[in-house]
C-alpha cells in the first residue's frame, strides 16, 4: 500500500470511529432524559391537579362577587329610582287638591295655576345650579339633601292654613323636585351597562308614573272625605324611604374618578358589579394635595381643557365643567338641541294633561269624582306605557320612539279638540287623553332624560345637563300656569289643537336634527361621543 492509501483508510476508521461514538452519546442523552421525564411525572401531575384546583378556587370566588355586584348594582338603581316615586308624587298629587282647595278658597283660573305651577317654578329655579352641586359634592349627597327638602316642603304645604302657605310649601317641595330630576337620572345612567342603560333610566320614569298613579289613587280615596291635606302629607312616605335609602348605596364611581378618588372609585365599582373606570395620567395641579384621578388631557373622560380632572385652580371638587367650559366644548348645535328637546317636551301638553287630568274630564262632562277615577285610569294606562318602554327603548332606539310617540300625541291632541268642538263626549275624550299621555309616556318623556345624559361629552355632561333640566322645568311652568287661562281663552278644544301643532312641528324638526345615541358609552374619551 502507498503512504497516500494508508492515511486514506486512517482517516476513514477515525470518521467511522467518531461516528460511532456520537451515536453512543446521543443514546445516552435520550436514556437520560427519558429517565428525568419519568421522574417528574408524578411531581407535574400534582402541579396540574394544584392550578386546576386554584383555577376553580379563583372562578368560585370570583362567581360570589360578581353575584354580589350584580345584588348592588339592583339595589343602587332602585333606591334612587324613589326619587322618580317621589317627584311622580310631588307633581301628580296637585291633581286631585286642586279642586277641593279651588271651592274651599274661590281661587281664580290663575291662582290655581300658580299653586300647580310653583313646585315647577322651584324645580326650574333649582336645575342650573344642580350639575354644580353633584359635581362638587357628587351625587348621592345631593339626592339624599333633597328627599330632605321634598319632606319639609310637603309637610308646610299639608299644614297650610290658606293659598300663600300652599304656595309656600309647593316651591319647596320644587327646589327638591328640580336637584332630583336631574341627580338620579344622571346616577342611574353613570352605574348601569351602556347595553341596559336606557331601560334602568327609564325605570325612573316608570317609578314618575307609579308616583302618579300613587297621587290618583289617593285623591280618588280621599277626594268624598275632602282631605286634601292628607292626600298632599302621603307624599312624605317615599321622601323618608329615599333618605335613609341612599345612605346604603354607593357613590358613582365615574364622578368619584372624576374627583380624584381612585381607590374609592375601584371600590365602589366593584360593589356594583362593574368595571374599573380606564387609568388615567396621575397630574399634580397647582392646588392639589397629590396626584389626582380622571385628569385627562382635552377630550378625556374628565379632564377635559385643563390637565387634572381632580381639584381645579379654582378649588372646585369634581371633574365636571363650568357652564363657559362645557358650552365651548359642546358646540353651539348640541346645546341647542338638548335644550330644544328639553322645551318641546313640555310645549306638546303632555305634563298639563298629566297635572289637570280630572279637571280636564270634569270639563268634558264627568263628575269631580269621576274625573278624579277617570285620572286613575290615566295613571294605569301611564304606567303600563312605560313598561313597554322600557323594553323597547334599547332595542329599538332613542330616535324612533321619540318621534313616534311625538306623531301619536299630535293625532290625539287633534282628536280631543275634534271631540271637544263636535259637543265633548266625556268618554271619547278620557280615550283620547289617555292615548295622548300613553303615547308621551312612551315617547318624549322617557327618551329626554336618556338622551340628555348621552348626547353631552363626559365632562360637559353636568352643566349641560343642568341647564337642558332648568329649561325643561321653566318650560313646564310656563305651559302648566297658563293652561287654564288659555283654555278660558281659546276653549279646550282650541287648547289641545295649539298642543296638536306644536308637537307635529317638533316632530318634523326632530326628524331632521335628532341622532340616534343608543349604545354609546358615557366614558367615551371624545369631546363629541355622537355626532350631532
Amino acid at each position: 500500500m502507498t503512504d497516500s492509501q494508508v492515511w486514506d483508510a486512517g482517516a476513514m476508521e477515525a470518521r467511522s470511529m467518531e461516528a460511532r461514538s456520537m451515536e453512543a452519546r446521543s443514546m445516552e442523552a435520550r436514556a437520560l432524559e427519558a429517565r428525568v421525564l419519568e421522574a417528574r411525572a408524578p411531581e407535574d401531575g400534582v402541579m396540574e391537579a394544584e392550578a386546576t384546583e386554584s383555577g376553580a378556587g379563583t372562578a368560585g370566588r370570583e362567581a360570589p362577587g360578581r353575584a354580589r355586584g350584580a345584588r348592588g348594582r339592583v339595589l343602587a338603581v332602585l333606591i334612587p329610582s324613589t326619587g322618580g316615586l317621589l317627584f311622580g308624587y310631588g307633581t301628580g298629587g296637585i291633581a286631585g287638591v286642586l279642586p277641593l282647595i279651588g271651592e274651599q278658597y274661590g281661587l281664580s283660573a290663575w291662582t290655581q295655576g300658580v299653586v300647580v305651577s310653583a313646585a315647577l317654578l322651584g324645580a326650574a329655579l333649582t336645575a342650573p345650579v344642580s350639575g354644580r352641586l353633584t359635581d362638587r359634592f357628587g351625587r348621592r349627597p345631593v339626592i339624599a339633601a333633597a328627599a330632605a327638602a321634598f319632606a319639609v316642603g310637603t309637610a308646610v304645604s299639608a299644614a297650610a292654613g290658606g293659598p300663600a302657605a300652599l304656595v309656600l310649601g309647593r316651591f319647596l317641595v320644587g327646589l327638591a323636585l328640580g336637584a332630583i330630576s336631574f341627580a338620579v337620572p344622571l346616577y342611574i345612567a353613570e352605574i348601569a351597562p351602556p347595553a341596559r342603560r336606557g331601560a334602568l333610566v327609564t325605570l325612573n320614569q316608570l317609578m314618575i308614573t307609579i308616583g302618579l298613579l300613587l297621587a290618583y289613587a289617593v285623591s280618588y280615596a280621599l277626594q268624598s272625605d275632602g282631605a286634601w291635606r292628607l292626600m298632599l302629607a302621603a307624599g312624605l312616605a317615599p321622601a323618608l324611604v329615599l333618605l335613609v335609602g341612599m345612605a346604603g348605596v354607593p357613590e358613582s364611581p365615574s364622578w368619584l374618578e372624576s374627583a380624584g378618588h381612585r381607590a374609592r372609585a375601584r371600590a365602589a365599582a366593584a360593589a356594583l358589579g362593574l368595571p374599573p373606570a380606564p387609568e388615567q395620567p396621575a397630574i399634580v395641579g397647582p392646588q392639589s394635595d397629590g396626584p389626582q384621578g380622571g385628569g385627562p388631557q382635552v377630550g378625556g373622560p374628565q379632564g377635559g381643557g385643563r390637565p387634572g380632572g381632580g381639584r381645579r385652580g379654582g378649588g372646585r371638587r369634581g371633574g365636571g365643567a363650568g357652564f363657559r367650559e362645557a358650552l365651548a366644548e359642546a358646540g353651539p348645535r348640541r346645546v341647542a338641541l338638548g335644550l330644544g328637546i328639553a322645551v318641546l317636551v313640555h310645549l306638546t301638553g303632555l305634563n298639563t294633561a298629566i297635572y289637570y287630568a280630572p279637571t280636564i274630564l270634569a270639563a268634558s262632562g264627568l263628575t269631580p269624582s269621576g274625573g278624579v277615577l277617570g285620572a286613575v285610569l290615566v295613571g294605569v294606562c301611564n304606567v303600563a306605557a312605560t313598561v313597554v318602554t322600557i323594553a323597547l327603548l334599547d332595542r329599538g332606539g332613542r330616535r324612533p320612539l321619540m318621534l313616534g310617540g311625538l306623531a301619536a300625541m299630535a293625532a290625539a291632541a287633534a282628536g280631543i279638540a275634534a271631540t271637544q268642538w263636535s259637543g265633548g263626549h266625556a268618554g271619547t275624550t278620557a280615550l283620547l287623553l289617555c292615548g295622548f299621555i300613553v303615547a308621551g309616556a312612551v315617547g318624549p318623556a322617557p327618551v329626554f332624560w336618556v338622551f340628555a345624559a348621552e348626547i353631552y361629552p363626559r365632562r360637559a355632561r353636568g352643566a349641560l345637563m343642568s341647564l337642558a333640566t332648568a329649561a325643561h322645568w321653566a318650560a313646564d311652568f310656563v305651559v302648566a300656569a297658563t293652561f287654564l287661562p288659555l283654555v278660558k281663552a281659546l276653549s279646550l278644544g282650541g287648547a289641545f289643537a295649539l298642543y296638536g301643532a306644536v308637537t307635529l312641528a317638533a316632530a318634523l324638526g326632530l326628524a331632521r336634527w335628532m341622532p340616534e345615541t343608543k349604545g354609546i358609552s358615557l366614558d367615551d374619551t371624545r369631546a363629541e361621543p355622537v355626532r350631532v
